[in-house]
């Protein structure tokens, strides 16, 4: 007859032990995987460390090629600024006063219309002060109007070789009527014709001043307001060039 022995200490003993055993295999696989995820985070904080420093070094070297170009620009502006100001200066030198500037501009105006260069360079080359001129002498002539056209509405000087006529408007009475004589507030047309075909015209409102060239003599003319219809020529002659 066989005896069974009953241990319930040993039962409760051998689930504490596989309790246990389950504990420390889940302590185990959870340090494991801390470990794992600590490690992988390292290496993806190294990761991001090193493109973060590449970055930073590229930013500095951008940074300082950006000062060292900010630095050139500043001293090309203070060198052109120099340089500006020593062609303002060395403008203004040469240029003098106003009338100088003015006939600057005149020239260049003058270049811009389409002027021969050559042509402009022989008057500026000509021009010197009046030697050996003739005494003022003075003829008038009536300027012609819509109205009137007749008699007197021309002059000749040196012996027929030059003739002035003149057009206008005319003057507009209280009735706003056209008057015969012309309006010497308003602009007029003078022609200054040559024995040899040379037209040449000035317009303007009154006193206006041409010169006319005729072989070795430069022929001055003012033309001024005169008594009613008239006009007053004055006109000398001097050596040229």
């Amino acid at each position: 007859m066989s005896v069974y022995s009953y241990d319930p200490g040993h039962r409760y003993r051998k689930r504490a032990a596989k309790r246990m055993m389950s504990m420390i295999m889940f302590i185990l696989v959870f340090f494991t995987i801390f470990a794992a995820g600590y490690w992988f985070g390292g290496l993806a904080s190294q990761r991001d460390i090193i493109v973060l420093k590449q970055e930073k070094d590229a930013a500095e070297k951008q940074y300082m090629q950006t000062q060292s170009e900010m630095t050139k620009m500043r001293s090309d502006v203070q060198t052109a600024n120099m340089r500006l100001e020593q062609m303002q200066k060395n403008y203004k030198e040469v240029l003098g006063d106003g009338t100088m500037q003015e006939l600057v501009e005149m020239v260049k105006r003058q270049l811009d219309e389409g002027i021969d260069s050559d042509r402009l360079r022989s008057v500026i080359l000509s021009a010197r002060p009046p030697q050996n001129c003739s005494k003022p002498e003075s003829r008038r002539f009536i300027i012609s109007t819509p109205v009137y056209n007749g008699p007197e509405s021309n002059v000749t000087v040196k012996s027929g070789d030059i003739t002035i006529s003149g057009s206008g408007e005319s003057v507009i009475n209280s009735k706003d009527q056209s008057e015969a004589w012309y309006d010497p507030g308003k602009k007029v047309l003078i022609k200054f014709a040559t024995n040899d075909g040379r037209e040449e015209i000035k317009e303007g409102v009154l006193p206006l001043h041409h010169s006319v060239v005729i072989g070795s003599k430069e022929y001055r003319f003012t033309i001024a307001k005169g008594a009613q219809s008239f006009v007053k020529v004055t006109y000398d002659n001097c050596d040229y060039p």
